[in-house]
């Protein structure tokens, strides 16, 4: 059985409301156009739809249904079919459907499906976006394209997976509303790559924030801009230190939603930062094979 889907993963901030959004009657057609595109049919008429009769399957399992269902407002309801479904479920149960519908579909397929289906999010202006076989949502159109995005792709690209799992654990913390989870793992993946572009994987942050400084990723004619750029890029530990990382002492501390967005954002910059000069300095060569 796969991993946990959505509705599973995000139980209790969806039980709580701390996760909340919709999908638009339109974008719910258009997911549903997706879905038939990319579909297997078979059966005696060869118009049965497999791949969705797994995924209908699948989720009567999960949830312990004995058909699919709706939320009518006052209770739920007994769907007619998985297009009905689509078209009136509740938005985390859909949600649920398209990751059971990418866990069926060929590994050479799945790229260019989540290509389409964050077009569709864009296109119909939906917060939610797919990555990595999670969605998640997107807290400012410009930074998730500028920077949020960039810093994954980066993370990614040059194989620091410890400090990608961590910057995804950051982006899921701030949309569940979990902001000292949110300052720590964006503090964690910050300090993961630092430690995978200098080969240093036993150094503190201060250490690893000078070396960064003064290693040469910082092209010499920035000299004077050293010391500032030391205090930028400390301003992520350094609220890790004071909000996230410590003992809270005899009072809860709420860390507010403003401040652990702009250490999400801020630790994505500088990753951002970081890894492009990393990859400039070791750039790949172009004539090795890619491996399969």
């Amino acid at each position: 059985m796969k991993p946990k889907v959505f509705s599973e993963r995000h139980e209790k901030a969806l039980r709580e409301k701390k996760l909340r959004f919709s999908l638009r009657q339109e974008l719910r057609k258009s997911l549903l156009r997706l879905f038939y595109r990319y579909s297997v049919f078979g059966g005696w008429d060869n118009e049965e739809n497999l791949t969705t009769g797994v995924v209908t399957s699948s989720i009567l399992d999960r949830r312990g249904w004995d058909g699919l269902q709706w939320w009518d407002g006052k209770k739920m309801s007994r769907s007619k079919n998985f297009d009905d479904f689509i078209e009136r479920g509740t938005p985390h149960h859909v949600l649920d459907a398209v990751e059971l519908f990418f866990d069926q579909l060929d590994y050479k397929k799945r790229p260019i499906f989540a290509s389409e289906l964050n077009t569709l999010f864009e296109m119909h202006h939906s917060q939610l976006r797919y990555f990595r076989n999670e969605f998640y949502l997107i807290d400012s159109a410009y930074l998730e394209s500028q920077v949020l995005a960039e810093a994954q792709k980066l993370l990614e690209t040059a194989g620091f997976q410890g400090a990608l799992d961590e910057f995804m654990q950051a982006r899921t913390a701030f949309m569940e509303k979990n902001y000292k989870q949110t300052v720590l793992m964006a503090n964690h993946a910050l300090e993961s790559t630092m430690k995978s572009v200098l080969n240093l994987p036993n150094k503190r942050t201060g250490e690893l924030i000078k070396k960064v400084c003064y290693s040469g990723l910082i092209p010499s004619y920035y000299e004077g801009f050293l010391n500032s750029f030391h205090d930028f890029v400390s301003i992520v530990p350094m609220t890790r230190d004071n909000e996230a990382g410590h003992g809270q002492g005899k009072d809860i501390k709420l860390i507010p939603s403003a401040l652990a967005e702009l250490a999400l954002h801020l630790s994505g910059s500088m990753i951002v930062f970081i890894i492009k000069r990393y990859m400039e300095r070791n750039p790949v060569d172009e004539g090795d094979e890619i491996p399969f």
